[in-house]
């Protein structure tokens, strides 16, 4: 049971603190010490959260203050950084020795987590650890084969693969397992598989988004603010995952993510390759695709400042020449154009290298005739740059507004 209410307690971790961008779930630090959650807030401080099962009292005071040393000796050192430890209570006198240290005890309660849903909990998992003792046979066999095969998601054709039997028969036993807790419907046909290990639905942790996402529709990869937040372009990580697709298919909500599709032609679905996120491999942009990406349509990467700080803070980590080959195969004058231009406007702000001379003549090549606005949902008002054949209307103060300059 209480692994049951650590695990939903966890779950509900990131719609909490849905202000904060999640870096990491299940982090090890040094000393092989495990943070449930390692956040930052809008400050650019390091939020490390540990949830406990039990009451945050003197027995748990030695791992907080080894988590505490852990989190201390990472390198490179920390800027600033707290630590929240979430329990169903706390001892009072715990709370006092850490006074001195920034380490935040919060009980369930206080995060808005209630007597009465944890009651609840309780009794889903008392009623799942009996519907597990009465699996049939051939769901037992299916739950034993993806236990092996850690599988993440299912489908029809996997149990007809297992057993042999007719689609009508398959979607039976789905729907078998979906109300013994087994699994969880992510959409039409679609359901995510539900480890015994795990002991709880809601002990899947939120990488397992991306896992979802994966599947959900072929083919794809993720990019816009996805692969910027993946990359480090951007230090904030939205509930919505990006999923770049040549086919249409409606926004999806499940569970605390949502996904977005975001459908392009042929011609400008390509640069991406396989890339690690928590423990999972996925298709994602190439970082010189992320960047020609969010420039090919700025809404899905945040907006023009969000595009500033995406090339203030990844023009340096990528490949030049790459960048400009993708920019010039997108065949956009819009994205020449305003990439040309926050490059230029970048480096006279001394904030980064200018672009070799013969990598500007190729895009200047490709500037389009029109001018455009550097934001369209702005005034319609500027000063023009012939050059890029831009119309500034995004004042100075605005365009640096999400660049953190030291």
């Amino acid at each position: 049971m209480e692994r049951a209410l650590e695990a939903y307690v966890s779950r509900e971790i990131p719609k909490i603190f849905r202000e904060y961008s999640i870096v990491a779930v299940n982090e090890t630090l040094p000393g092989r010490i495990t943070a449930d959650f390692h956040l930052k807030d809008r400050d650019g401080t390091d939020v490390f959260v540990e949830v406990s099962a039990r009451k945050i009292g003197h027995t748990k005071l030695s791992q907080i203050l080894n988590m505490y040393a852990a989190i201390s000796n990472i390198e490179p050192p920390l800027r600033k950084f707290e630590l929240i430890v979430i329990g169903p209570d706390v001892t009072p006198s715990v709370k006092k020795e850490l006074e001195k240290l920034p380490v935040r005890l919060l009980t369930y309660e206080q995060i808005g987590i209630t007597g009465q849903k944890l009651r609840e909990v309780q009794e889903q998992e008392r009623r799942r650890r009996q519907e597990i003792q009465q699996l049939s046979p051939e769901e037992a066999r299916l739950v034993a084969k993806w236990e092996s095969e850690k599988k993440a998601t299912v489908r029809a054709s996997d149990v007809q693969e297992a057993l042999g039997c007719t689609i009508d028969y398959a979607y039976f036993l789905l729907h078998n397992l979906e109300r013994k807790h087994q699994l969880e419907r992510v959409t039409r046909g679609l359901y995510q598989f539900i480890p015994l290990s795990y002991g709880y639905p809601e002990r899947i942790p939120p990488s397992n988004s991306f896992i979802i996402g994966a599947v959900l529709i072929k083919p794809y990869y993720f990019s816009y603010y996805t692969s910027n937040s993946h990359y480090g372009f951007t230090t904030q990580i939205p509930f919505t995952l990006f999923i770049a697709t040549t086919k249409k298919k409606p926004d999806i909500e499940w569970a605390s993510s949502s996904f977005k599709f975001v459908t392009l032609s042929k011609q400008k679905f390509f640069g991406y390759r396989r890339e690690k996120v928590f423990d999972t491999a996925v298709n994602m942009a190439e970082p010189e695709k992320s960047l020609v990406d969010s420039f090919d349509k700025p809404r899905y990467a945040g907006g023009i400042e969000q595009l500033a700080r995406i090339t203030w803070r990844g023009l340096s980590r990528v490949k030049k020449e790459k960048l400009v080959k993708y920019a010039v195969r997108m065949n956009s004058h819009a994205l020449i154009q305003r990439l040309g231009f926050i490059i230029d406007f970048l480096a006279e702000e001394e904030l980064v290298k200018p672009l070799p001379r013969n990598l500007k003549d190729r895009m200047l090549r490709h500037v389009g005739k029109t001018a455009i606005y550097l934001d369209s949902r702005k005034p319609k008002t500027g000063e023009f740059s012939k050059e890029w054949r831009i119309i500034n209307n995004v004042p100075r103060v605005q365009l640096l507004s999400e660049i953190e300059i030291r």
